[in-house]
């Protein structure tokens, strides 16, 4: 299994002539779906080094505690985002009114 390739699907999208809306939503979802690939393997992989039975590698993940990381993870990764967005918002407001102040 492959996630889709937006590139493509935005070239696609520009030769027949699709709204710019469009395309940031596909951009978008492709993120989440890289984001979500990105997760899985976590869980995925733990639970095949636990199957090949070496000692201290890998562990035993139910339901549960994978919907658990899951979220942590997502959250996890919106709040890291948001918290340097915000930084970076401010610094530019900043760096801005220095700029024309002068």
């Amino acid at each position: 299994l492959a996630a889709t390739d937006p590139v493509a699907v935005n070239q696609l999208l520009n030769e027949v002539g699709a709204p710019p809306r469009l395309q940031t939503h596909i951009s978008g979802e492709s993120l989440l779906n890289d984001g979500s690939a990105v997760v899985f393997f976590a869980i995925f992989s733990s639970l095949f080094l636990k199957e090949l039975n070496i000692p201290g590698v890998g562990e035993e993940i139910n339901v549960e505690e994978g919907f658990i990381i899951f979220l942590k993870m997502s959250l996890g990764g919106f709040a890291i985002g948001f918290g340097f967005g915000l930084i970076l918002v401010i610094l530019m407001h900043l760096l801005d009114r220095k700029l024309y102040a002068e």
